[in-house]
């Protein structure tokens, strides 16, 4: 382009120039004939030459002078103008050695904050740190049953990271209450087919244990989850194969009671934890059913040492082992499970049967306790539900109109006691119901993807429980400030 724009400027100066030089210089004006001729001479000798013609008159000096200037003019901005090119030509070739280099030696960290928290990650994504706190602040307001209060439900600066792009770690202490840690595990990820972790974590067995806290569409989990171990520490091989449509898992644990989050064993003996889930319809063109998925896990181990209680979701014990009564033998779990999830609209159930060898002084059986539960929600705004995150498609913006997602959701949910457990006196029924049935609406307004407040109603009725009837319903009323990334 700057080769044209001299050559345009050298033509504009040369037809300025050409007048000047096509100009014929002026010829001198000839000389006035004299008043009276003089006398005319004799005639010449035949042998006498001619008079010789008047020599030409000089060129215009000026026209020179003005044609030179021109000249040197154009070779002036000539000059400038080669000056210009080369300077912009140096100016592409040092721009295309810095980008060579860049290239061959790219930065070596950078820093973002975005959905999924802090991160630092180098430039080829192979190292990665990520920061993802989560806060959850609750109200919790009895009709009856229990005492109001307001709480930090869950306060958890987790942490992840990858190293060498295959190795991945995440540690996820717990602020709120008791401090503990709930998450720190290894994942080894060669492949997203076949995958090793090891650390501790949840054991794969119950669907809606293995939902976020963050991600679930009530604030507190149903009467299924108490059947199903909270977390525990081992090894497992887990994965997604045939593009999804089969997901696995299969671990050795420590083994823990029905609910419990452990650290340690207090015996050699491990447990085996295997679940399988399936999308039979992913890769077909039904589209209804793309989202659905049904699954089957169980657990089996040997268990010794205290039994835990059952818990309402108002955190209130309804169910209690006696004193004297402890795990002594074979744990069994079965769990079936499924979801579905189609545009706005998303299900999931699952029923867990928990068979446990239990011990007293005076008698040693076996007791099965079921729950099931099944639970629904609908985003009346549109957005796409699903068993993870939801991002809303209007994020809370006043000033541009726009204000989050609003999800409703409803859950029902049975637990039932053997009567064995009070047969044996391994309980009393007095003081442990041996039945409880909730159900519980609830209404969440996703701000953004990060946050969400939500509002609960639930209500929880026993059998047994009391001397000489039911314990009474807890009815409960809670709200939740949540931000997690």
């Amino acid at each position: 382009m700057n080769k044209t724009i001299r050559l345009a400027l050298c033509s504009a100066l040369t037809l300025l120039a050409a007048p000047l030089l096509a100009q014929e210089p002026p010829r001198p004006a000839p000389p006035a004939p004299p008043a009276s001729p003089p006398p005319a001479p004799p005639p010449a000798a035949a042998t006498e030459a001619p008079p010789a013609p008047a020599p030409p008159a000089p060129p215009n000096e000026g026209a020179a002078s003005d044609v030179a200037s021109l000249q040197k003019k154009v070779d002036e901005l000539d000059q400038k103008q080669r000056v210009a090119e080369r300077r912009w030509e140096v100016e592409q070739e040092q721009q295309a050695e810095r980008k060579a280099e860049e290239k061959k030696h790219p930065p070596s960290v950078a820093v973002a904050y975005g959905k999924d928290g802090v991160s630092i990650k180098s430039a080829d994504d192979k190292f990665q740190f990520r920061f993802r706190p989560i806060v959850q602040a609750d109200a919790r307001f009895f009709k009856q049953g229990g005492t109001d209060t307001f709480l930090l439900r869950r306060v958890r600066p987790v942490m992840e990271g990858t190293v060498f792009e295959y190795f991945d770690w995440r540690i996820m202490p717990e602020l709120a209450g008791t401090p503990n840690i709930q998450d720190a595990y290894v994942n080894i990820r060669l492949y997203k087919e076949v995958q090793l972790r090891g650390g501790k974590f949840k054991p794969p067995v119950g669907i809606e244990r293995l939902a976020s806290d963050t991600d679930l569409p009530l604030m507190e989990r149903g009467l299924s989850t108490s059947l199903v171990p909270d977390r525990d520490v081992g090894i497992q091989l887990h994965g997604e194969i045939l593009f999804g449509t089969v997901v696995y898992a299969a671990g050795v644990f420590n083994g823990v009671d029905d609910g419990v989050n452990g650290d340690v064993d207090n015996n050699d003996a491990k447990d085996l934890v295997g679940r399988l889930f399936l999308h039979p319809f992913r890769l077909t063109p039904v589209e209804p059913l793309q989202k659905l998925g049904l699954g089957i896990a169980a657990t089996r181990g040997t268990h010794t040492g205290a039994l835990p209680p059952f818990r309402t979701s108002g955190q209130v014990v309804y169910f209690q082992y006696a004193s004297n009564a402890v795990s002594a033998g074979t744990h069994r779990r079965l769990a079936p499970q499924a979801y579905f999830y189609w545009g706005p609209f998303g299900a999931f159930g699952e029923w867990v049967r928990s068979s446990q060898v239990v011990s007293s002084p005076t008698a040693t059986e076996r007791v099965d306790h079921e729950a099931w539960i099944a639970e629904a929600s609908f985003f009346v705004t549109g957005e796409e539900a699903s068993y993870t995150t939801v991002t809303p498609k209007n994020p809370l913006d006043p000033g541009n109109g726009t204000f989050g997602a609003v999800e409703i959701a409803a859950r029902y949910g049975v637990l039932t006691i053997d009567p064995t457990t009070y047969r044996q006196k391994f309980a009393d029924i007095n003081t442990a119901a041996s039945k409880a049935k909730a159900w519980a609406v609830g209404v969440n307004w996703h701000l953004a993807r990060n946050y969400k407040f939500m509002l609960d109603y639930e209500r929880t009725n026993f059998e047994g429980g009391a001397k000489g009837g039911d314990r009474p319903a807890e009815i409960l009323g809670m709200a939740r400030l949540q931000a997690a990334y």
